[in-house]
């Protein structure tokens, strides 16, 4: 990849600011980039089973994939 460098240095400014910005916590960076990965499972999910395991699966999905990418701890 041409720009690897800088897609690299671009995930960890973002990394960073999610770690510095309370990730735990409803509203921080972290929080909002959670939801909207969330929803767009559950948007997914809601043609096939219910509205709680949507929910629930699109949560644990967001979580995993903001742990694996970014290294923080995010819930719903």
């Amino acid at each position: 990849m041409k720009n690897q460098g800088k897609v690299a240095e671009a995930f960890g400014i973002i990394k960073q600011a999610m770690i510095e910005d309370s990730p735990g916590e409803q509203g921080s960076y972290a929080h909002v980039w959670h939801c909207n990965i969330a929803m767009a499972v559950y948007d997914e999910c809601t043609t096939d089973i219910n509205v709680e395991d949507a929910l629930r699966i699109g949560n644990d999905a967001a979580s995993r994939f903001m742990k694996n990418c970014f290294g923080v701890v995010t819930k719903r």
